[in-house]
């Protein structure tokens, strides 16, 4: 179980909200004739066919242990007692082709955490390894992961989804912090998933998290609204601000700037939850069609029914 220091005050903030609305749609699935039926039928595809992705990662992927790659899974031992996991994730690496990327992932009681050997190739420092690694750690240790199935309705749907993920990235990047012990290397990592190797060495970290100044203007806004992770920018920028507050040194003010109002509106319309969004309008402009043909055979079933009661009995 993870340090409740460790979690960010925006999770805390969101987590009654998000398992609230979790808690009602559920219900409401429950209570429908239709929605349990679909709930039958979803959850065992859904269940298999991330089974079929586990299996696919485990069958091209390398499994890290005490024999295989022993120092990198040294580092996962570490990082999980740092975070006092109760035991250790299986940990698999695999070649993406250039994806800089690294996941936790969980099915049942078997956690998992995938990391791209070219995100761990582009790392300059162990320390940075480490800071991946404990960042994806810490979605288990946050139990993230336990609850992913009963909060799903939440993460469908638009602004509050994403918000929740977000704030869950930003929990994670702490609990890294907090595992690797040292600033510079854990910016450091987050600095290489936005210029590379040779680029981000180079990178001056003060100037980067100034840089969340962007997501005051309307398009970055809109972008980050709808993404599942904050500006790499933002993320920079609150470790150095957290890591002041932990170690009660002084740090030049990194405050996020206000986003526009509108870009909170237009956002619903773009990325993966306006999915959602489309759905609901293509069910509601179906139940729009379909309504008043039904209450037709329904008049016209009545009628029927009354007819046949008024005829004598032969």
């Amino acid at each position: 179980m993870l340090d409740a220091s460790l979690i960010h005050h925006k999770e805390k903030r969101l987590k009654p909200l998000v398992y609230g609305v979790s808690a009602v749609v559920w219900l409401m699935v429950l209570l429908s004739m239709v929605g349990a039926i679909y709930g039958l039928m979803l959850v065992p595809f859904i269940l298999m066919s991330h089974a079929y992705f586990l299996g696919h990662l485990r069958g091209r992927g390398v499994r890290v242990d005490e024999r295989q790659l022993p120092e990198l899974y040294g580092r996962v031992v570490a990082a999980s007692q740092k975070l006092k996991l109760a035991s250790v994730p299986e940990v698999y690496v695999i070649q993406s082709g250039g994806i800089l990327n690294a996941f936790a992932t969980q099915l049942f009681s078997r956690r998992y955490v995938v990391l791209h050997s070219d995100l761990i190739d582009t790392c300059h420092s162990e320390q940075e390894v480490d800071f991946i690694i404990a960042h994806e750690l810490a979605h288990h240790a946050a139990g993230h992961l336990k609850t992913q199935f009963f909060t799903a309705p939440v993460r469908l749907l638009p602004l509050l989804g994403p918000a929740w993920s977000r704030a869950c990235e930003y929990t994670c990047d702490r609990a890294a912090l907090f595992a690797v012990g040292a600033l510079d290397p854990s910016q450091r990592a987050l600095a290489v998933l936005a210029a590379g190797n040779k680029m981000s060495a180079a990178l001056d970290l003060t100037t980067f998290a100034h840089q969340q100044a962007n997501s005051a203007e309307f398009w970055p806004a809109v972008a980050e609204l709808s993404s599942s992770h904050p500006l790499l920018s933002k993320r920079v920028a609150m470790l150095a601000t957290w890591d002041a507050v932990q170690t009660r040194t002084s740090v030049m003010a990194f405050e996020a700037p206000p986003r526009p109002a509108l870009s909170y509106v237009v956002s619903i319309f773009f990325g993966q939850q306006a999915l959602t969004l489309l759905v609901v309008f293509y069910l509601g402009f179906l139940l729009a069609a379909v309504a008043p043909n039904f209450l037709k055979l329904q008049e016209r079933a009545a009628q029927q029914a009354q007819g046949g009661q008024g005829q004598p009995a032969k």
